[in-house]
């Protein structure tokens, strides 16, 4: 993971403007949003960048997310399941709004890791999209039927061209194709119930050839060609917060000093403007905050334009004298700058000294104990669905339990158990993380004062 953190700093190039990462409805305030798909999913890292936006973005807008995410899942597997899969997992959170991604398991890697491409191989692998295409059609009507929204993404990548030094060897050649084949049913899905729609297959294969032409090592995936890491995950979750088309701007906190007057600001409330010697204080209330991102997604920044797109704070001054200006926000410098810069506008989103940021931060560690928790819930729910697959009974505590300790001793064995006998605890805390996460982003007024030097 070190390498490639390293590969992708050192390859930065960001997205072409003309990337088209499909359309899709924003979610509102009182919305349900569950996340169904794969072990990509399961893994609750792009979803939960998705949900740290909205809370530092829309603080107002009270919003439920859920991890639906199984790995090894696949769209078939979920319809011959409905009894638990869907209506238990996922319809019981009564989604206001369904995200779905689903192709990785469902093209069948196996058929992809042959000698030769025999005509019996070819059959198996149309049979599986022809199951694809139809099982997805029916798992659309039925979340459709429960009354969800949903906006579908089509299948994030299978790399099978990186030349990265610890790449898998076992490499199913044609697999991306196939996944590339999932995307256009996807495409189709989406018009055909007027659905919202996400492009992750199509961003990202462009963004791994433009890279991979630059260092063949290079993948936005890892090294198991399958699964992202941070950075990846980070990647999908702009492609999937373009796509809703929501607002760039954090704030725009703009103060004409010589008329000691607002200026136009945007998301932000100014009042209480007056001198401060040759310098200018005032207070500032903005309706949101800059997304802080975690330490090991950093990287993707020199990939997609997030901060330029997404999270532009910014803090504009005109009419000051010419000369340098000490700033500080309640107290606490945060930089010095040229009255030309204050008056074209300084972008303070990234200024890891200033309490928005502080207050952010403390948001972003919040959302990874969430996503944390949200993975040690679905590794349960994973348990007790392959328990109801092999004809067990997996929706019973006790006989779940049971049956949990039958099998061969195992860490994951315990670590299910322990779930199960805090499962309503650890469900309870996942919800209290959501909802601490909303309540840290509340805006909170801040006092600026600009001294001149």
């Amino acid at each position: 993971m070190r390498r490639l953190l390293l590969l992708v700093t050192a390859l930065a190039a960001p997205v072409s403007a003309q990337t088209d990462f499909g359309a899709a409805k924003p979610f509102q305030s009182g919305d349900v949003v569950t996340f169904i798909g794969d072990s990509i999913t399961h893994g609750g890292t792009y979803h939960a960048v998705i949900e740290q936006f909205y809370a530092t973005r829309y603080p107002d807008r009270h919003i439920r997310f859920y991890n639906c995410g199984i790995g090894g899942d696949r769209s078939s597997m979920i319809m011959s399941d409905e009894k638990y899969r869907l209506n238990i997992d996922i319809l019981s959170h009564k989604p206001t709004q369904a995200v779905i991604m689903l192709g990785m398991n469902d093209i069948n890697h196996t058929d992809y890791r042959v000698p030769a491409e025999t005509p019996e191989i070819l059959k198996k692998r149309q049979e599986s999209l022809d199951l694809y295409d139809q099982t997805m059609d029916k798992l659309i009507d039925a979340v459709t039927k429960a009354g969800a929204r949903l906006t579908l993404i089509t299948p994030s990548i299978y790399d099978e061209t990186t030349r990265l030094t610890n790449a898998s060897q076992n490499v199913s050649r044609g697999g991306n194709a196939a996944l590339g084949e999932c995307a256009n049913k996807v495409t189709v899905f989406a018009k055909r119930h007027d659905t919202g729609l996400v492009r992750f297959y199509e961003s990202m294969n462009t963004l791994n050839k433009v890279q991979q032409q630059k260092d063949p090592a290079f993948t936005v995936v890892g090294p198991d060609r399958v699964h992202p890491g941070p950075v990846g995950h980070f990647v999908m979750a702009y492609a999937f917060l373009k796509a809703q088309g929501l607002r760039g701007t954090v704030s725009t906190i703009s103060v004409d000093a010589r008329k000691r007057k607002p200026a136009k600001p945007e998301n932000s409330l100014i009042d209480r403007i007056k001198r401060a010697g040759e310098g200018i204080e005032f207070d500032a209330t903005e309706d949101s905050l800059p997304m802080v991102v975690a330490d090991a997604a950093k990287p993707a920044l020199d990939l997609v334009p997030f901060m330029r797109d997404m999270n532009r704070e910014t803090l504009r001054i005109a009419g000051l004298k010419p000369g340098k200006y000490a700033v500080s926000i309640d107290g606490a410098p945060i930089g010095e700058f040229n009255a030309a810069a204050l008056k074209l506008g300084v972008d303070i989103a990234q200024n890891e000294k200033t309490p928005q940021y502080k207050q952010s931060a403390e948001v972003t560690a919040k959302m990874l104990e969430r996503a944390a928790l949200g993975q040690r819930l679905r590794a349960l729910v994973a348990v007790r669905y392959g328990i109801q697959r092999a004809g067990g009974d997996g929706l019973d505590p006790d006989a779940a339990e049971k049956q949990i300790k039958a099998r061969p001793a195992s860490k994951a064995n315990d670590a299910a158990i322990e779930t199960l006998h805090q499962l309503s605890a650890l469900e309870k805390q996942y919800d209290e993380l959501n909802d601490a996460m909303i309540s840290m982003s509340k805006p909170v007024s801040h006092h600026y004062v600009l001294a001149k030097k």
